[in-house]
């Protein structure tokens, strides 16, 4: 992860790793992943940066802090259901809730 810290991308939390890998069409793909206790890993965010880009290795960072923005966001919306949530059923002006 050395690499990718030097090239811009942000340090993840223990157990959180990136998978960097072309897909063959002139893309890579940049992956957060977190380990799993049994088998493998689970994907969490990616993000694509084209393979010609001038300077790759401050692309390929920059495709990390995207995809780790992805993870916050996403964090955030959760956040905001489990409030609204908090709102769910019947509001009666004469009693109750």
């Amino acid at each position: 992860m050395a690499d990718l810290v030097a090239a811009g991308a942000p340090e993840l939390p223990s157990g959180w790793f990136y998978r960097v890998k072309s897909d063959g069409l002139g893309f890579l793909e940049v992956e957060i992943r977190q380990h799993r206790k049994r088998f493998g890993s689970r994907l969490l965010a990616s993000a694509y940066v084209r393979e010609d880009e001038p300077n790759g290795r401050r692309a390929v960072g920059a495709a990390c802090r995207a995809a780790l923005r992805t993870i916050h966001a996403e964090g955030e919306h959760a956040r905001r259901l489990r409030q609204a949530s908090l709102l769910l059923g019947d509001h009666d002006p004469r009693g109750g809730r």
